[in-house]
């Protein structure tokens, strides 16, 4: 019996020597002391959940070792004095620095990260020298504290106990700049919608994250570097990826090209709001002019009333260029009321005339073609007598008799020529018949020279306004391609919308710069989505909640971006309003029914019904006519039925059409 008992306590000896020195058994789990607050790797997430990359390994390390974990969260400042005190059995995500290996045996890194000073955009921060003025946030008992201050002792400091703290001060405007790693700085920037208003300087320091154990506890040790080779470099790669929130990075010439293409078009506009009130003196000087020639006040006044009438309407884009010359046409005939004929002549490129517009001559005329040789142009306004005589030559008999039909015998013709820069775009021929007794004076060629004035001021204008036009088109393309090339899948969605919100807007009424304005917004409804990480955005499954709330931020971020540029305030309210539902439970801002810009609902019925009939990667697309059923059924709830019944005859329009 005693030899029994003997041998028995000799196996449990052998046992215990043979054993690793490490070991650790069901009854003696782990004891990780690991960050409460460093995402993506450990932190509480808005339900109380504690998440992240290091929770899934040591999940991990459980099924794979047999051996169980505590993980012990807390406070950063909390964590080395606990670890010196043996009161834990490892340190998880921590970096190595000299004076930690003091206390400290490293095991093995796990993750490489990177660091980074994160200072608003207005800030000129080009090294850490320029922080020197700012209070600068940083995490207590943080690695980053040593090293800012190795580069600048004159850093002004103010320590937080988290993380989230740091960031929630910026958002609070305590602090313009702080100190961060780079993964738990992108997860909070974009959390709390602060992602577009900070810029990074990387810090010239590159660490990993490991696992270390107080000094001297070589059972530890060599049971982490044991269990540890169960997992391969990939595998922890591609955990830490399924974490990460990353941040797309632009060239810095895509925005400084931007901005410079908003700043030239702030400028244009400048100049051509000089340029106009400086015109508009002219029409003003040339109409004083005109009204102390004519005889009588009470003729003047009509005429006047009258030449402002005509002129109040040149300017528009909307007016062709043949309706703009035959408008001259009529003023320089009410104003010369002698001439009872006329007409306007259009120059093109190449020097050749045609008839636009023609008053007591035969329509046949109108189209009526001369070449070069055959145009008598004047640079100044000259008599002609006999204007239609043998005299002139033509490239055919057959032109001249042709011209000769359709015109009315002439006495006398005063030409007014119509330059701009130096270059002939049209001329006026003011006719009178043969057997008058008139003829043009000195009075007449003075009216019109002030009509050539107000003709070629006018045409001045239509000329900047299409330059103004122009500019915003290019930038509106310049957004919509900055979008494609975050997004590939957007361009064409917002040409389409574009193309259905203009036809829309026009069968609602619509005219002018209001269909010119929802034309543009649909183009870049979605240009806030620059701001929101692609691992969203082009996510195959469902979005969580905290994913949805970043979606949903693109309106604003888009109103803000298209709002810096001026002239676009219109495209910018309705892009921020493109989600708003017709019941008023959408967003931003909650708006129901005719609180809702007409564009914006506009905007989002054809964004809805485009997306609908597109293929996505978590659906396929929808035919035209389940699309349609679906805009109808949600008519009054989602969407405005009167924009929905105009959609819908709009697409059944286009589909009939269609080859």
């Amino acid at each position: 019996m005693r030899k029994g008992a003997l041998f028995g306590i000799g196996v449990v000896i052998w046992v215990l020597v043979l054993l690793p020195s490490g070991a650790f058994s069901q009854d003696t789990p782990l004891r990780v002391l690991i960050d409460r607050d460093y995402p993506p790797f450990a932190y509480y997430d808005d339900e109380g959940r504690f998440v992240g990359v290091s929770v899934e390994f040591w999940r991990m390390w459980e099924e794979r070792t047999g051996i169980p974990v505590e993980l012990l969260p807390t406070e950063w400042a909390k964590v080395h004095s606990l670890i010196q005190e043996r009161q834990a059995d490892l340190v998880d995500t921590i970096f190595y620095t000299p004076e930690r290996a003091t206390y400290l045996d490293y095991i093995q890194p796990l993750f490489r990260v990177t660091s980074s000073v994160y200072f608003r955009k207005n800030l000129n921060v080009r090294s850490l020298l320029d922080l020197t003025p700012h209070v600068v946030g940083a995490k207590a008992k943080d690695a980053l504290v040593n090293l800012a201050l190795s580069l600048n002792p004159s850093l002004q400091l103010r320590l937080y106990p988290n993380y989230s703290d740091i960031v929630l001060a910026a958002r609070r405007r305590e602090v313009d700049c702080f100190l961060m790693d780079d993964p738990p700085a992108n997860f909070y920037l974009v959390k709390y919608g602060l992602l577009a208003d900070f810029s990074r300087l990387p810090l010239p320091a590159e660490n990993f994250l490991y696992l270390a154990t107080w000094k001297g506890n070589t059972k530890v040790v060599e049971l982490v570097r044991a269990e540890l080779s169960k997992f391969s470099e990939k595998e922890l790669h591609n955990l830490l990826q399924s974490y990460l929130v990353t941040v797309r990075e632009y060239p810095p010439w895509l925005f400084r090209g931007l901005l410079l293409l908003a700043a030239g078009i702030s400028g244009a506009i400048s100049v051509l709001a000089a340029f106009n009130r400086r015109l508009q003196r002219l029409v003003r000087q040339a109409t004083a002019q005109l009204e102390h020639a004519l005889e009588g006040e009470q003729m003047a006044r009509r005429r006047l009333l009258e030449a402002l009438e005509v002129t109040a309407l040149l300017p528009l884009l909307e007016i062709e260029e043949e309706a703009f010359l035959s408008r001259m046409l009529d003023l320089a005939l009410g104003m010369i009321p002698k001439a009872p004929m006329g007409s306007a002549l259009l120059l093109d490129d190449k020097g050749r005339g045609r008839i636009v517009a023609v008053r007591g001559h035969h329509e046949s005329l109108l189209g009526f073609t001369f070449e070069p040789e055959e145009l008598i142009v004047k640079e100044r306004i000259t008599v002609v007598k006999d204007i239609l005589g043998p005299h002139r030559k033509f490239s055919s008999s057959e032109k001249y008799r042709k011209l000769l039909e359709g015109a009315q015998s002439i006495a006398e013709t005063l030409l007014v020529p119509l330059l701009w820069k130096g270059k002939f775009f049209g001329q006026l021929a003011l006719d009178l018949p043969e057997g008058t007794q008139d003829a043009f004076d000195n009075g007449d060629i003075a009216l019109a020279e002030q009509l050539s004035r107000i003709c070629v001021a006018c045409h001045a204008l239509r000329e900047y306004a299409r330059k103004e036009e122009s500019f915003f088109e290019n930038l509106i393309v310049a957004l919509a391609r900055a979008l494609e090339y975050y997004d590939s899948s957007t361009l064409k969605h917002s040409e389409v919308s574009a193309e259905y919100a203009s036809r829309i807007a026009r069968h609602l009424g619509l005219e002018g710069q209001r269909v010119k304005s929802i034309r543009w917004a649909s183009l870049v409804h979605d240009i806030g989505k620059i701001f929101i990480p692609q691992s969203i955005l082009r996510k195959p499954g469902s979005l969580t909640p905290e994913e949805y709330e970043l979606v949903k931020l693109h309106p604003l971020k888009g109103e803000e971006l298209l709002r810096s540029v001026r002239g676009l305030e219109d495209v910018a309210r309705i892009v921020r309003h493109h989600h708003e539902r017709f019941d008023g439970l959408g967003y931003p801002d909650g708006l129901a029914k005719e609180a809702i810009p007409l564009e914006s609902r506009i905007v989002a019925v054809v964004d809805a019904f485009e997306a609908m009939t597109s293929n996505r990667p978590y659906r396929r697309a929808m035919s035209i006519a389940e699309a349609i059923a679906e805009l109808q059924r949600c008519a009054g709830t989602q969407f405005d039925p009167e924009v929905v019944k105009a959609a819908s005859a709009v697409v059944g329009e286009l589909v009939l059409s269609s080859p």
